[in-house]
């Protein structure tokens, strides 16, 4: 019961689209229409390395098409016979533009050619007019490999999800490191190195380097070194000190003296998901459940380690914002750092969402 209404929660804050698509591979009994053949190619063009202009010139192509698919039954259900000034127009670049570009989709068995004796493409029309011969461009390619694009679009998904969960670890190592380690003038290249690795877009191969080498930094500190390793010492008991250790934190956050009624009114939602738990594990168990479908992954264990107080906070704040929150893990990394190194005041996540409007 409560994994149905944890599903049904987070599909309604699921952002329009965000549901299964209605045509999967195998599926060769319903034909996509062109247009969501279109949208796979878009959705692939990382990975077959096409640019803006050759998806541009895709959509001119089958907009010249009849109908709404893909089709062989007749020549003008996949031929397009434009002219490349034509689709110049239509794609506003030069005609070179064009035939450069119709070459590189030709190359990657995207579009075929039916070439006439004189190179041109033409269609024959019969007494009433419908095309019964026709010369050019096909776009069969796109219906014939719809199943091979939807598996390439999966792949590419997946890699770059894992790639984004690897950045996010270097990311977080990183903001480890410079807790555990003193400013020193040696480290501030390796700094910077690794902050312009996380600013692009670096493969795989560099991000893991780069973790490897973070982890490696900490692992010679001993750990009888980390606890005196701040930067500066607190002045007050009131101070903001983004390095206490996790007792103080855990100590900290039992301080903080929340009404119902304030929980209530700052985090609706997640007070709704909560109010019928059994017990205090069942009640973090849920949390983690919710945790998950916002695909937090790791940084969910950085956040419990500020103690159920300010973890019931952090993810109720996250909650009430997830229609407007486009990375909520990368939302979430920023927020932990703001709140822990004390340029976000933690009373600020008690403000009902209509009066806060943005972090």
């Amino acid at each position: 019961m409560f994994a149905d209404k944890i599903m049904k929660t987070m599909t309604g804050l699921a952002p329009n689209g965000a549901h299964s698509p209605v045509y999967l591979a195998g599926q060769r009994d319903i034909a996509p229409s062109k247009w969501s053949l279109l949208q796979v190619i878009e959705d692939i063009r990382e990975p077959l390395g096409l640019k803006g202009t050759s998806i541009s010139l895709l959509r001119a192509m089958i907009s010249f098409i009849k109908g709404d698919h893909i089709s062989a039954a007749q020549d003008d259900g996949h031929i397009c016979f434009a002219s490349n000034v034509a689709l110049a127009k239509r794609t506003h670049v030069s005609v070179q533009t064009v035939e450069r570009h119709i070459t590189k989709l030709v190359s990657l068995g995207l579009l075929s050619r039916r070439s006439s004796a004189n190179g041109k493409r033409w269609a024959r029309r019969d007494t009433n007019g419908r095309i019964v011969l026709a010369t050019g461009l096909s776009l069969m390619p796109l219906a014939a490999r719809y199943s091979e694009f939807v598996q390439i679009n999966q792949t590419h998904k997946e890699r770059a999800a894992s790639l984004s969960i690897l950045r996010d670890k270097c990311a977080i190592a990183l903001a480890s490191l410079k807790r555990y380690l003193p400013v020193r003038p040696d480290l501030e290249a390796f700094f910077n190195t690794a902050r312009n690795l996380l600013r692009r877009r670096s493969p795989e191969e560099a991000l893991t380097a780069l973790l490897t080498n973070i982890t490696s930094r900490i692992e010679e500190v001993a750990p009888e070194q980390t606890d005196n390793l701040r930067d500066t010492a607190p002045k007050n008991e009131g101070h903001k000190e983004p390095h206490l250790n996790q007792s103080v934190k855990e100590e900290d956050s039992f301080r903080i003296e929340v009404s119902p009624d304030e929980m209530e009114r700052a985090y609706p939602r997640l007070c709704a998901e909560l109010r019928t738990a059994r017990s205090q594990i069942d009640c973090e168990r849920r949390m983690s459940d919710i945790a998950n479908h916002l695909d937090l992954g790791n940084l969910w264990f950085d956040i419990k380690k500020l103690g159920p107080a300010k973890t019931f906070m952090t993810l109720g704040y996250l909650l009430e914002r997830i229609e407007s929150i486009k990375k909520p893990r990368g939302y979430a990394f920023h927020l932990l750092q703001g709140l822990t190194n004390g340029t976000l005041a933690w009373d600020t996540l008690l403000q009902p969402m209509r009066k806060r409007k943005s972090l």
